[in-house]
């Protein structure tokens, strides 16, 4: 996604600390986002990413799993959601650390 050798790193206690204290972070991968300014644009609604504040959003962001109607029973169909290459670079502008996980 990112060169993220720039990017401020972030220890996991110092993640929950911030969530805690009301700041709205995501993780995906190994990143920490700030997706506060980009929820009234998400295309899947605002529900979602407010549902998710403090979370690891990979297994969301990569299809691998469905917030709503996930049955886990692979014989239903599931509407899952794989997100584009312009989802993956407008991830680029909300990334404000790295995480560093203990």
């Amino acid at each position: 996604m990112q060169d993220t050798t720039s990017t401020k790193p972030i220890t996991e206690l110092e993640f929950e600390q911030r969530v805690k204290n009301g700041e709205k972070l995501w993780i995906l991968d190994d990143l920490v986002l700030d997706l506060s300014e980009y929820a009234e644009w998400h295309p899947g609604g605002r529900f979602l990413i407010d549902r998710t504040v403090g979370r690891d959003i990979s297994k969301f962001f990569y299809g691998s799993y469905a917030l709503d109607g996930n049955t886990g029973d692979p014989k239903v169909g599931n509407e899952r959601h794989i997100h584009s290459n312009i989802a993956r670079k407008s991830m680029q502008n909300t990334i404000v650390g790295t995480l560093v996980r203990n």
